[in-house]
């Protein structure tokens, strides 16, 4: 039977680590920690559920199909969970005056309906740099900055336009149909793929520490692009050197359960702009995005990003201040804290900025030692659904290799 060694256990490795068994290899699958997932993952507690990153992944045809390997009925959003605010003086579903709408109208619709190309980013461009050139200055700051944020943890002006928006052009994109999660939240898909990988005579090695060196067979790295570089600094010096010069970013995520329910925003949640004197990235609303999981209502607060690194030195009591303190702002309201739930991943993310550019850029035109494949969150895009069609192309690409 043909043998592959993944290592890295996160979604990237579960993912690669199925599709690849279903093609018939031999898997061994090694973990650095006590348990699989890497960042995903649910908290049960006494007044409901709390993720400890992503709550769900894009619906298409592809995350459909792994809910069905794994044998998971997925549970889809509430309608209320359609609706999204981003906060100017108060949480807004637009967060642009009449004004600003017909700016930026005149802008764009004439670019989409007649000469759409020319909307591409340039290469080694910002993000931020972008929204100015093609969307104008408000539009930049209240629509692109915080949603962009909102996913990559980080202010457009450190961004990478081309890394960020490049796929947006490309004929095979799928069209967007929703989200989807696990019944008991993202840590159902996690105990499914673990069983269904089990099913198949994966071998899982959990507190692993793997000298890749040794590993007869190829060998692929789903780990973040820090933990690759160090795996490969003996074996590759010159990938190991390519790969540390990703940047990473940190994030917090506190799910902080509140004694009354706030009623007057509901929605996915609130995303908020740089430059208004507020730590928060985004402000999610569980309960009205799924139903029947809490109770009691819930709010996942999301901070962190390349220029908060600070807030991680934070105790749990300055934190949960803190985040009072910014609620008040945001919705006028002063509840009192039951439960809350924090996640500190220190260094976590990799950073979506023009230098990471330049090493996919390098990285095309590198070779790999023979047998060694790379894969992360780094190479696909920081959504599980591009993690997931990376898993996909890769599995295909090893099968050919090595089948």
């Amino acid at each position: 039977m043909k043998k592959i060694t993944v290592v890295g256990a996160g979604f990237a490795g579960l993912t690669l680590s199925l599709k690849l068994a279903q093609k018939g290899f031999q898997v061994e699958l090694h973990e650095k920690s006590s348990r699989l997932g890497g960042l995903l993952g649910t908290d049960y507690t006494e007044h409901g559920m709390a993720e400890r990153a992503a709550n769900s992944m894009i619906l298409s045809n592809r995350s459909e199909r792994l809910y069905q390997d794994i044998g998971l009925e997925p549970a889809f959003p509430l309608e209320s969970s359609k609706k999204r605010f981003i906060f100017r003086g108060f949480p807004k579903a637009v967060p642009l005056n009449p004004f600003e709408v017909l700016a930026v109208a005149f802008k764009v619709v004439p670019r989409v309906l007649f000469a759409k190309a020319s909307l591409k980013p340039k290469p080694m461009e910002t993000l931020e740099a972008w929204g100015l050139r093609r969307l104008g200055k408000a539009p930049t700051r209240f629509l692109l900055g915080p949603a962009m944020q909102g996913i990559y943890a980080n202010e457009p002006q450190d961004l990478s336009a081309s890394l960020i928006l490049s796929p947006m052009f490309s004929k095979d994109r799928e069209k967007f149909r929703g989200m989807m999660t696990g019944p008991r939240g993202m840590q159902d898909v996690v105990n499914h793929l673990e069983s269904a990988l089990k099913k198949l005579g994966v071998q899982i090695h959990l507190n692993s520490n793997l000298d890749i060196s040794k590993v007869a067979g190829p060998v692929a790295l789903a780990t973040s692009a820090s933990a690759a570089a160090e795996l490969l600094k003996s074996y590759s010096p010159d990938i190991s050197a390519l790969l540390n010069r990703v940047r990473m970013s940190s994030l917090i995520s506190t799910t902080v359960f509140f004694d009354k329910s706030q009623t007057k925003y509901k929605g996915f949640g609130c995303l908020i702009p740089r430059g208004l004197s507020l730590r928060t990235l985004g402000v999610l609303m569980p309960p009205y995005i799924f139903a029947g999981r809490d109770k009691t209502y819930n709010e996942t607060w999301i901070m962190g990003g390349n220029n908060n690194q600070d807030l991680l030195d934070l105790n749990d009591q300055a934190l949960k201040d803190l985040i009072n303190s910014e609620r008040k702002k945001l919705f006028k309201r002063q509840d009192s804290i039951l439960e809350a739930k924090i996640n500190r991943w220190n260094k976590a993310l990799p950073m979506y900025d023009l230098e990471l550019e330049k090493v996919q850029n390098e990285l095309a035109k590198a070779k790999l030692p023979e047998g060694l494949f790379l894969h992360g969150n780094y190479l696909s895009g920081i959504g599980l659904s591009k993690i997931l069609e990376r898993s996909e192309r890769l599995s295909e690409e090893i099968a050919s290799q090595h089948g």
